[in-house]
């Protein structure tokens, strides 16, 4: 027998292993391609949530918990709440703005700084909406740096009413009030997404509980108590 077709013979790969091998190789793509479509179906999910009917519900809570807090600050002919609707290109179709209370920072201290925070439904593009978030902090740390958060985006209708004695308004506060302006009792939120049941919520606004609003921050740290003098005998 010939020594080197012996050692070539070793050296190659047989019919049965290249068919083997072959089997092997494709078992490894199909589930590579399994997962790889799984990642796609996670992230068009992930999507989906974030800009899906479950996101444009999640905004709108986040609203009505704020705007059940809204309150009216003690400034003479301010009004603690505004509500506006424009068809104008370019502007918000519809504006809230209302100062709320958040925690001061740290939360060590307690009590509450004021923020005023503006919600805009914005132009329609290409047929979406954005709902944006902006908060003006107006005490405390960062004072007056506008802070903005879009919420949410995709095709929708949002519709805020205020309401009070019975009559539902798209503006606030009504013409001709010369008096400083009050909160209106409640809000209707009134939200359309294509394809789901209607959400339609009324937020009662909480104006008549007190807060402790802004808190009094010490720029300098306090002097030692003196120690008390021993009693006379």
């Amino acid at each position: 027998m010939d020594p080197a077709r012996s050692n070539a013979r070793k050296s190659g790969f047989t019919f049965v292993e290249l068919m083997l091998a072959l089997a092997l190789g494709a078992l490894v793509a199909a589930i590579l391609a399994l997962l790889i479509r799984g990642l796609l179906s996670a992230g068009e999910g992930q999507s989906a949530r974030l800009h899906g009917p479950f996101a444009a519900r999640a905004a709108v809570r986040t609203l009505s918990r704020e705007v059940a807090c809204a309150f009216a600050p003690p400034v003479e002919k301010l009004a603690p709440l505004t509500l506006s609707v424009s068809t104008e290109p370019g502007k918000p179709e519809v504006s809230l703005s209302f100062y709320a209370p958040v925690p001061a920072e740290p939360r060590a201290i307690g009590g509450y700084d004021i923020e005023r925070v503006t919600y805009e439904v914005g132009p329609e593009r290409g047929g979406r909406r954005g709902i944006q978030r902006i908060s003006v902090p107006c005490s405390g740390p960062g004072t007056n740096a506008p802070i903005t958060n879009l919420l949410f985006e995709g095709r929708f209708v949002l519709a805020i009413e205020a309401l009070t004695n019975g009559t539902a308004r798209t503006d606030w506060p009504p013409p001709g009030t010369e008096e400083k302006p009050l909160l209106p009792t409640s809000l209707r939120l009134s939200l359309a997404v294509p394809g789901e049941d209607p959400l339609q919520t009324e937020v009662l606004i909480q104006a008549a509980t007190g807060i402790r609003c802004p808190i009094e921050r010490k720029t300098a740290a306090p002097e030692p108590a003196e120690a008390p003098e021993p009693a006379a005998n």
